[in-house]
C-alpha cells in the first residue's frame, strides 16, 4: 500500500507514529477527541449498544502528535510506529469489545 521512505497520504506524508486504540480500556470520556488538533479522531459506536470509543475516521488527518494518547487517563490509546498497520486497522476495521 505504501512504499519507500516517502509514505504519502492526502496531506503529503504519513506521521512516524499513529494512535493505537484499545477499545476495552476506554471509558468513553472523549478527552482524546477533544485534544485532537486535526479533528481526525471521533467517538464511534462499538458492537455493544451505547458504548462508544475513539477511532480515526480519517487517519490521513493524523499528525502523530500524541495529544490523544497523553489525554487518555485510562491508557486506552498508545502511539505506535507501525503506521501502516494502524492505517489499515482504522480504514478497514471497526472497534469490537469482547464480552
Amino acid at each position: 500500500m505504501y512504499s519507500g521512505n516517502a509514505k504519502n497520504n492526502l496531506r503529503g506524508k504519513l506521521p512516524s507514529k499513529m494512535p493505537w486504540v484499545i477499545p476495552v480500556n476506554c471509558e468513553g470520556c472523549g478527552s482524546c477527541v477533544n485534544n485532537c488538533k486535526t479533528g481526525g479522531l471521533k467517538m464511534i459506536k462499538t458492537n455493544i449498544d451505547g458504548v462508544y470509543v475513539p477511532w480515526l475516521i480519517e487517519p490521513e488527518k493524523c499528525s502523530g502528535c500524541g495529544r490523544c494518547s497523553e489525554a487518555c487517563v485510562m491508557g486506552a490509546i498508545s502511539m505506535t510506529s507501525y503506521v501502516e498497520d494502524a492505517m489499515f486497522r482504522f480504514l478497514k476495521q471497526k472497534p469490537i469489545i469482547l464480552t
